[in-house]
């Protein structure tokens, strides 16, 4: 069986679609199948990437990256590589990822092969139950594509709740939801590599480390940490914030860490390698990603890769109430799950995983991995 997996994520660039990209083609290739992947095109150095990998990749234009160029372009530039490579890989099977490619999708007229969408709560929320008016026409592809779909995939119920609130047949519609691959689970802490990220980040002896991983886009929260910092280093003392990400929302966070006066406390990392995040999460003692929506902004998470990619490598989680996390995160239990605009909580919360390390061992006993 041939599948084709169109996407405006993959690596090298970093984030949850594109780790969800990669993951998809390599166990579809690892099942026997046979797998071409059309992603956009990054820099001279995806074809030393590609090479690696034990299914095919075919890069787009660089117009038809997702970030950074201005829609239609990137739909429009999609659109037309799908038409080339359609004739060429005769797939028996179409799986569309992220927004852009749904929305070429959604634009095919008669197709001989199976047609599979895979949905965040971000494609439903904004297109198909959004109220501005420019994401209301893109909801037309959009929609027409989930209606006519062999299948929907979506990482969370509340992804579903979604996508049945806007009428999408669910009977259509299954959840699976994401995970974290063997070598995230089963790989012993590498102690050099870690010994070696205390010396790049001048991290002391007996300082615990909080640890956000995610773009750095308002919503995910980086934001209500740095507000609860203050707070924290009052009462606790010997705590720094690494951030691992990359985003336009930098610039913004840097000088909110200035204003809190917490600056020296932050290690902005930067983008880190899915290779080598690992060891962020095992330098890290609790991880968190407060989500929030932001009004108007018409966006929700489905799931997030990193909560489970946190839980695998044994650490306690604090995480936001949007979306699906509150599926994975049991409050109280293996986490916390709370309104990511209440720093108060949020800062009480991380406080008393701090001070309390029973609770947090708890935690990660009842975890999910």
């Amino acid at each position: 069986m041939k599948i084709l997996i169109y996407t405006h994520e993959f690596p090298p660039f970093l984030g949850g679609l594109a780790t969800t990209s990669h993951k998809l083609a390599t166990g579809f290739s690892e099942a026997g199948l046979e797998v071409t992947v059309l992603a956009p095109r990054y820099s001279n150095k995806d074809k030393e990437l590609d090479i690696e990998y034990k299914f095919q990749v075919k890069r787009m234009i660089g117009l038809s990256r997702n970030h950074g160029i201005p829609i239609p372009i990137p739909e429009i530039s999609g659109l037309y590589s799908l038409y080339k490579a359609i004739p060429k890989i005769k797939p028996d099977v179409l799986l569309l990822i992220t927004r852009e490619g749904h929305t070429a999708g959604g634009l095919l007229l008669d197709y001989p092969f199976k047609v599979i969408v895979r949905v965040a709560g971000y494609e439903a929320y904004r297109y198909l139950l959004g109220k501005k008016t420019f994401n209301r026409l893109l909801s037309i592809p959009i929609r027409r594509l989930y209606v006519n779909a062999s299948k929907i995939i979506t990482p969370s119920r509340s992804t579903q709740e979604l996508l049945e609130m806007a009428g999408i047949p669910v009977k259509k519609i299954r959840i699976i939801y994401n995970g974290a691959n063997n070598e995230m689970i089963s790989r012993k802490p590498d102690h050099a590599a870690l010994e070696e990220l205390k010396r790049r980040f001048n991290i002391k002896k007996g300082e615990k480390l909080i640890l956000s991983v995610s773009r750095l886009v308002r919503g995910k929260g980086q934001d209500v940490v740095i507000r609860a910092l203050p707070r924290i280093i009052k009462e606790y003392g010997d705590v720094k914030y690494l951030i691992v990400g990359e985003g336009r929302y930098e610039r913004e966070l840097k000088k909110l860490a200035d204003r809190e006066g917490v600056r020296s406390r932050i290690i902005f990392a930067g983008p880190v390698p899915n290779n080598e995040v690992i060891h962020y999460y095992d330098l890290c003692y609790l991880f968190i990603i407060p989500n929030f929506s932001v009004k108007g902004d018409e966006h929700i998470e489905g799931l997030p890769n990193v909560i489970f990619e946190s839980m695998s490598r044994q650490k306690p989680v604090i995480t936001g109430i949007p979306g699906g996390a509150k599926e994975l995160v049991e409050n109280g239990v293996n986490g916390y799950v709370e309104d990511g605009n209440n720093i108060d909580k949020i800062s009480g919360h991380i406080l008393e995983l701090l001070h309390n390390e029973k609770k947090a061992k708890e935690f990660v006993y009842h975890g999910k991995f």
